[in-house]
């Protein structure tokens, strides 16, 4: 069987000891499936302890832990993060009852299924969990692939697909435990003869996604990127900006603690407004023709000729179609270290990464990386959470004028 398959049914993944007294004599009794996570239900046969064990799907596959069912103990033998185990034990002492609409999209039938789970409460895990679903489609086109995501991501779904099981739930409430989730999916699994779980991990292969598929937008040919016309996109968010300054840092985050709001606010979003656009101008004293996209969840700013500003508050399928094609055309993104990052480098042929220190022990995490040669160290950059719009300029124009010789080198002149 493969490895990133999970059995459910007829018969459920047994390979569990027991935490209580170690055995490795364990009944599985059948999943629990409460949301984020999926777990199997266990009873030990020497000691006859009952328990949750998550099932090695997500973020589960390195980080699983096992609750006591009638004690209610946490079990975290691999030392799992807080972040990790937290939201689920308290989610499993209390329970949320509130009534999740789940829409169950049949696209083609199969009596055969993986099930991927793409739950989460972050919009940067969703989505890389959605990526393994190419795997799924290739590997296994004798199972049919049923995807369990949020509504909002259904844009997404890759082509292929057999069913999608639509989430009517925002992303900060995925947290917890939810029976109404169970109750929907302990009703759809008779309906196959065979289940598994995809793994769906946490860090896919991104150079191996073919976002075409996702998306229905092709990446930027990288063999055209001096043909093409030049453009850059600008990813700007408002809850995490390009600071000029520690001090600048250090002011944003005191009055965040008080409530950032009015004057205060408006000043640090135009003054991530000015690096963008400053960069912009540095970059145009060398290349006039270029063209710039800006991007983001925010109101639209200052009208800069040969600028098409797509920032909105109202996201929908158009919108994000909108964006990817902006991302599709550009040579190069510019934005802060995020889950932001994700969609537009896995579609335009570099980025510059703004990295707040913070975030060191995340780099590339939300680098869609396209290659697998020196061209993946010399499109992706990462630069200092303060760097200054010079910096960045320096980095596009070095991008655009050193990128032939690179290209020459290690594209063409290659065994």
């Amino acid at each position: 069987m493969d490895r990133h398959l999970v059995p459910v049914r007829p018969k459920l993944l047994a390979d569990r000891d027991c935490p209580s007294c170690g055995s490795g004599e364990v009944e599985a009794i059948g999943i629990v499936f409460p949301g984020v996570h999926v777990l199997g239900e266990y009873r030990c046969r020497a000691c006859g302890y009952a328990f949750y064990h998550d099932l090695p799907i997500g973020f589960a596959v390195d980080h699983d832990v096992a609750i006591g069912k009638a004690d209610g103990k946490l079990h975290n033998p691999k030392g799992a993060a807080g972040w990790v185990w937290s939201p689920l034990l308290e989610g499993f002492r209390a329970p949320n009852d509130s009534d999740v609409r789940i829409e169950r999209r049949v696209l083609r039938e199969s009596k055969r299924v993986v099930v991927l789970n793409t739950l989460d409460f972050l919009y940067g895990h969703v989505l890389l969990k959605l990526w393994n679903a190419q795997h799924y489609l290739d590997a296994h086109p004798d199972l049919g692939l049923v995807v369990i995501m949020p509504r909002s991501f259904e844009w997404l779904v890759p082509k292929g697909t057999a069913e999608v099981w639509l989430v009517d739930q925002r992303l900060g409430q995925a947290h917890g435990w939810y029976p109404a989730i169970d109750r929907f999916v302990q009703e759809q699994l008779p309906r196959y003869d065979e289940v598994f779980l995809g793994k769906g991990y946490a860090h896919p292969d991104k150079s191996k996604v073919d976002m075409e598929r996702f998306c229905g937008v092709a990446p930027f040919p990288m063999e055209k990127f001096m043909e093409l016309p030049r453009r850059i996109t600008f990813v700007l968010r408002e809850d995490r900006l390009w600071l000029r300054s520690p001090f600048f840092k250090f002011v944003h985050r005191a009055l965040n603690k008080t409530g950032l709001t009015g004057l205060a606010r408006w000043f640090f979003l135009a003054d991530q407004e000015r690096l963008a656009l400053a960069a912009l101008q540095r970059i145009r004293a060398h290349y006039p023709d270029m063209k710039a996209t800006i991007v983001g969840l925010g109101d639209r700013g200052s009208t800069v000729p040969g600028v098409d500003d797509l920032r909105t508050r109202k996201m929908d399928k158009e919108v994000e179609l909108r964006w990817c094609k902006a991302y599709a055309e550009s040579q190069v993104v510019i934005g802060v270290h995020g889950s932001n990052m994700l969609l537009p480098t896995a579609l335009a042929a570099g980025c510059i990464e703004i990295l707040p220190y913070d975030r060191f022990g995340n780099i590339v995490q939300a680098v869609a990386t396209r290659y697998r040669d020196v061209m993946q160290l010399f499109l992706y950059r990462f630069v200092d959470e303060f760097s200054s719009s010079r910096t960045v300029a320096r980095h596009a124009i070095s991008m655009f004028k050193d990128f032939p010789v690179y290209y020459r080198n290690n594209r063409i002149n290659i065994h």
